[in-house]
C-alpha cells in the first residue's frame, strides 16, 4: 500500500510537471521561437479581433494560437530618466506574459533611473529602431516635461508613428505624444493632474476614462491604468479567453482597500493637496506655451 501511494504521488508530480512545461511552451512561448518578429492575429482589423469562438476545454486553450498575419518588429517601450516605473514595467509584464516580443528603448544606450530609484540598463537606442508595430510612451513628472521639448525624441516618435499599427501612452506619456503633434483632434486619457489644460494645449480632448482608443492611438489614465490598457490591447489582438489566461497568470483582480484613486472618489481636501503638490513642481510647465525652452519648466 505504501509503495502504491509513492507511485501515485510520483505520477501526480510527473503530470503536474508535464502540464507546467506544456502550458509554458504552448501558451506563453514567444511566437517564432524567440525570433525578432511578433506575429499579429489574422483578420485583426477586418473582424475586430480573432479567436472569438468560445473555448470549451483545456486542449483548445493550449493549442489555440494567434493566426499569423504580418511579421512585425515588436512592442517598443520608450524609457527615460524620471519616468514612473509602473508606467513601463506594468505593460511590459502584461505583454511578455501574453508572449509578445517587447523591449525597452532609450534615447541613448545605458542606465535609466526611474523616479523611485529603480535603474535599468537599456541596450537599444532610438537611433537603432526605425519601425515598431506598437510604441508605448510612459509618463512621469519633471522628466516627462523635459521629454516634451526634446526635438530628437519627438522627431523619432513621429517617425515611428508613420508606420506603427498602434501608438500608445500611459499616464502623462500622453503629454509627449501631444507634444509630437499626434493627439490633435483626438480623444485621449492621461493622468488626472490638470488633464483638461494639458490635453487642450495639444489640441486633444480629455475623455476622463481609464483608457481610451481613438483610431490607432491608445492612451491610459495614470500609472496603474496602464495595466488595464495593456490588457485591453491584448484582448483586442487575441480575444477574451487568451486574455483571461494572461489575467489568471498575473492574478489580476484589483480590490483596493478603500475608495479613491481619482479626484471624484477622493476626499476633496486630499485631492486639493495632491494637486498643490504637483503644482509646486509642474505649474510653470502647465502654463508654458508649446516649444518654450526647458528653463521655463522650473522657473
Amino acid at each position: 500500500m505504501h509503495h502504491k501511494k509513492n507511485v501515485n504521488n510520483a505520477l501526480i508530480r510527473l503530470i503536474i510537471s508535464f502540464f507546467i512545461s506544456f502550458f509554458s511552451l504552448h501558451v506563453f512561448a514567444f511566437n517564432g521561437g524567440g525570433s525578432e518578429h511578433l506575429t499579429m492575429p489574422k483578420h485583426d482589423f477586418a473582424n475586430g479581433g480573432v479567436n472569438s469562438q468560445p473555448i470549451t476545454n483545456m486542449d483548445e486553450l493550449m493549442f489555440r494560437q494567434p493566426n499569423p498575419n504580418v511579421n512585425v518588429n515588436g512592442i517598443g517601450i520608450y524609457v527615460y530618466d524620471g519616468m514612473f516605473s509602473l508606467d513601463a514595467l506594468g505593460p511590459y509584464q502584461v505583454f511578455k506574459t501574453a508572449a509578445l516580443k517587447t523591449f525597452f528603448i532609450a534615447k541613448t544606450k545605458g542606465p535609466i533611473t526611474m523616479s523611485n530609484g529603480i535603474t535599468i540598463n537599456v541596450d537599444k537606442s532610438i537611433a537603432e529602431v526605425a519601425k515598431l508595430d506598437v510604441l508605448l510612451i510612459p509618463g512621469g513628472a519633471g522628466g516627462t516635461a523635459m521629454q516634451t521639448i526634446d526635438p530628437d525624441v519627438l522627431a523619432w516618435i513621429q517617425q515611428i508613428d508613420q508606420t506603427s499599427i498602434y501608438t500608445t501612452s500611459v499616464c502623462t506619456g500622453a503629454w509627449i505624444l501631444g507634444a509630437a503633434g499626434l493627439l490633435e483632434g483626438k480623444g485621449a486619457a492621461t493622468h488626472w493632474y490638470r488633464a483638461n489644460e494639458m490635453l487642450t494645449k495639444f489640441g486633444a480632448e480629455y475623455t476622463g476614462k481609464r483608457w481610451t482608443r481613438d483610431g490607432k492611438y491608445w492612451t491610459s489614465a495614470g500609472v496603474t491604468a496602464g495595466l488595464d490598457m495593456s490588457l485591453a490591447l491584448v484582448n483586442h489582438l487575441f480575444g477574451k479567453e487568451y486574455t483571461q489566461a494572461v489575467m489568471l497568470d498575473l492574478e489580476y483582480d484589483p480590490q483596493p482597500p478603500i475608495k479613491g484613486g481619482v479626484p471624484k472618489k477622493s476626499t476633496p481636501i486630499i485631492a486639493q493637496l495632491m494637486q498643490d503638490m504637483y503644482d509646486f513642481f509642474l505649474i510653470n510647465f502647465v502654463d508654458c506655451p508649446l516649444g518654450t525652452p526647458g528653463a521655463c519648466l522650473f522657473n
